[in-house]
């Protein structure tokens, strides 16, 4: 049946305590979209300005709706944002504070009125055993930690203030004559050195003796255990296995239920195994026998107003990290659970993920059985809906949780009930496969030590350190890392953010820390002095424009360097996911997207250091550079490595070259000597007098073909003067879009198109002498342009001049 409308009523907290005291008529009550959030109802019916919102800690907001049943009902709520209460005909039937676990009604056949009344959370009082003994900052209001709800919107600086209220889960309605689902009640599906191996569970009055279970080709009997449920168990000899992209193939198999003449579809599953290698403060991950360099983002929701999204976004946007090299994502415990949409996403693409439990930074109720038990059922909820996806791959307690006691000088117990009992205890008996951490960071002495476990590594980033700190910090595993504030493209600030950078605009959009006096702007603009030789605040009174182009360039070569640094074979990290995957809001974020899931420069910049097969280049000062070749794919390498230091950009000073050859899953590191064959002082260590080059370049290039497979290059001084590159430009109409070739005669350092109408597939890339780039450039969404106008400007970051290319309409 079609579900009834709903309308919603803001009024001030505790105004009204009955459904019967609430005006009648339409007056103040509004349509509202559920599933959805009062936010985004309020905003549509021109009450909540999502630019400058205000609060609705303070209020009630009620939701109302008329029901007609031809027969008795189940409504189940997926997800109710906030402290509801329900009332059906006014009466209360419930009460219900966990936002993580579904809600499940019973309504009666013929006419009923039901109310849903969300309680203003600043007058909350919750009585929960045991006194807080910190209280975060960066949360409000304090009595969250009582609840399950999430903390987006609740977060000071970090994200816009649009209180997470209402009925914003999925709804669904069921009657006793609708055949009940088959229930995986326990599910592994396991590769070892034989194979694939199947361990299924189910349960439902569907299934009788005879019943199988097909997948991958094999057929397997199910049996009726003494449990009720029914089992099958055994080894898949054509099932193939499921490895992250970068490493493989991501190979999925359907699960088939049958019985007499029916097949149920019971899902798709892939086959793997995990291993976590913890020795000597290592922490690295193994799929299937293979050790993986884990790195990605941490994943912000695509949809903070409505708090949910449909399965093309999510594979959207986790196709972009595939294209972008990056094979893990992960959920913070300051997020949401993800729907299965998202680790349906994940599954298919070869994404690994990082899940955190809900729980973050707050000393929560740890000796209150309430809470644990609410916090038990949530946790196995979720270890139920996910025990199909092979994407699952880290589960972790929480976020920075024992790192807040710490800090603070607060004794973590022994005994500690939530994070290594209640929650360990649920994953290893739901999900014994998946390696489980109670906490993000964990490891060292003290927990948030970089160099023992887990990490949250802002060396360079927040505490402003040398770039050298990268190799100091010893980083084994960051789990978040290099908080900056990275500036858009140009093409996509708006007009008013671009010529007024530090505005009170732009200062909306730029992360900080609560109580901190200072934000990310400025440690942005700390490395912006230091790789550049500039006065920020200078700069950006005199030139904003090359004020936003040198931040851009920032963020890229910060990028470029620590992930340079941690993927080089012998650095001992195993793993760095950036915070985070994409802005909350407009303006220069924490995001490698912007608000609007639009690549920033810094993405281009990560998606050129993280690919499977790579060429890195470190500097290792009085030793030159180091170069290291990396095939993490499954086939092997025949190449030609070359080095060429290049004096105004263009000029040949020493060069050098070298065939290698590598077995897939291989990497090795040559020292910039064994290529040129004599000393350089390439890395101006030596410093006998002024430099003798301005840029190294090391290709790797096919040994059949010599077709350049990827570069890296390294710049002894960043600051280079400007110069006339001879940028030339052509054109080709391939397949429905324009491809751009670009050559330079000088080298060209951040090569970016500038364009409104169409966006490139790569950009603020290094350009040496010699090699076309080819970049693909894509309509942008949503714009229109005068097809006279179509094109853009190809610039650099030592060019004198930034020549037009037009892309006329071809002809058909």
């Amino acid at each position: 049946m079609v579900l009834p409308s709903w309308q919603l009523l803001e009024t001030s907290g505790g105004l009204f305590d009955h459904p019967g005291q609430l005006p009648q008529a339409d007056s103040g009550w509004h349509t509202a979209p559920v599933p959805g959030t009062a936010c985004e109802a309020l905003a549509q019916a021109g009450r909540f300005d999502l630019q400058a919102p205000r609060s609705l800690m303070d209020q009630d907001i009620w939701y109302r709706s008329a029901w007609q049943l031809p027969a008795p009902a189940t409504l189940k709520f997926e997800g109710l944002a906030g402290v509801v209460e329900v009332w059906l005909d006014g009466q209360l039937l419930c009460k219900h504070s966990n936002m993580y676990l579904p809600l499940s009604l019973d309504l009666p056949a013929g006419a009923c009125s039901l109310h849903l009344c969300f309680r203003a959370l600043a007058k909350l009082t919750l009585k929960r055993q045991g006194r807080a003994r910190w209280r975060p900052r960066m949360i409000q209001p304090s009595n969250l930690r009582d609840v399950r709800q999430t903390v987006l919107g609740h977060m000071v600086g970090w994200c816009p203030d649009w209180t997470p209220v209402g009925p914003f889960g999925a709804i669904s309605l069921s009657s006793a004559s609708d055949e009940p689902a088959v229930q995986v009640r326990s599910l592994r599906a396991d590769w070892g050195e034989q194979g694939a191996w199947l361990h299924l569970a189910l349960h439902g009055p569907q299934l009788a003796p005879g019943a199988r279970i097909r997948c991958a080709g094999t057929s397997l009997p199910l049996t009726l255990g003494e449990d009720g449920c029914w089992w099958a168990e055994g080894a898949l000899a054509e099932a193939s296995s499921w490895m992250p992209h970068t490493h493989g193939r991501p190979a999925l198999h359907e699960l088939w239920l049958e019985v007499g003449t029916r097949s149920i579809l019971l899902g798709q599953t892939g086959f793997r195994r995990l291993e976590l290698d913890r020795e000597a403060g290592a922490f690295a991950l193994r799929v299937n026998g293979l050790p993986v360099f884990c790195r990605g983002a941490c994943w912000t929701p695509p949809d903070v107003l409505r708090l949910r999204a449909g399965p093309e976004v999510y594979r959207v946007l986790v196709q972009q990290m595939v294209q972008a090299g990056m094979n893990m994502v992960r959920v913070s415990g300051t997020m949401l659970y993800e729907e299965a949409a998202f680790f349906d996403a994940c599954d298919e693409a070869g994404l690994l993920v990082w899940h955190d439990f809900m729980l973050a930074n707050f000393d929560y109720p740890a000796r209150d059985a309430g809470f644990l038990g609410e916090l038990d059922a949530e946790a196995r909820g979720f270890l139920d809906r996910t025990r199909r996806h092979p994407c699952l791959a880290v589960l972790c307690g929480g976020s920075e949780v024992r790192q807040q006691a710490e800090m603070l000088g607060v004794d973590w117990p022994e005994d500690d009930p939530i994070f290594q009992g209640l929650l360990a205890k649920a994953c290893l008996e739901a999900r014994p496969d998946v390696p489980y951490v109670p906490n993000t960071p964990w490891g060292g002495q003290p927990s948030f030590s970089t160099d023992q476990g887990v990490c949250h590594y802002y060396g360079v980033g927040a505490y402003q350190r040398g770039l050298d700190d990268a190799r100091r910090a010893r980083v084994r595993f960051a789990s978040e890392c290099m908080a900056l504030a990275h500036v858009p493209a140009e093409a996509e600030l708006a007009p008013a953010l671009a010529q007024q950078p530090m505005g009170l605009r732009w200062k909306q959009g730029t992360p900080r820390d609560a109580a901190a006096s200072w934000d990310f702007d400025d440690v942005r603009e700390h490395y912006l002095q230091l790789l550049y030789g500039v006065d920020p605040a200078r700069l950006r009174r005199e030139d904003p424009a090359r004020y936003l182009d040198l931040g851009r360039a920032v963020s890229c070569d910060l990028a470029e360097h620590l992930f340079s640094e941690w993927r080089r074979p012998d650095s001992g990290c195993a793993g760095a996911l950036v915070w985070q995957l994409r802005d909350l809001r407009e303006g220069a974020g924490w995001g490698l997207l912007d608000h609007q899931a639009r690549p920033k420069p810094v993405w281009h910049a990560l998606t050129r250091v993280l690919q499977p097969l790579q060429v890195l280049v470190t500097d290792e000062g009085l030793n030159g550079l180091a170069v290291h070749v990396i095939n993490e794919g499954p086939e092997p390498l025949k190449a030609m490595l070359s080095l060429q230091v290049l004096r105004d950009g263009q000029r040949v000073v020493i060069e050098g070259q070298r065939a290698l050859e590598l077995p897939a899953h291989g990497a090795l590191t040559l020292g910039s000597a064994d290529l040129l064959g004599r000393f350089f002082d390439i890395s101006y260590a030596y410093r006998f007098g002024p430099p003798a080059h301005d840029v190294s370049v090391i290709v790797l290039r096919d040994l059949h073909t010599d077709q350049a497979l990827a570069w890296a290059c390294h710049l002894p001084q960043r600051a280079l003067p400007a110069a006339d590159l001879g940028l030339e430009t052509r054109l080709e109409w391939r397949e429905g879009v324009w491809q751009l070739g670009v050559k330079a005669q000088r080298f060209a350092q951040h090569v970016h198109f500038v364009s409104h109408s169409h966006q490139p597939s790569d950009d603020w890339f290094h350009l040496p002498p010699g090699i076309e780039k080819w970049i693909t450039l894509m309509p942008r969404a949503g714009t229109s342009v005068e097809p006279a106008l179509a094109g853009g400007s190809l610039a650099a970051l030592n060019g004198l001049s930034s020549p037009w290319v037009r892309l006329a309409p071809p002809q058909v």
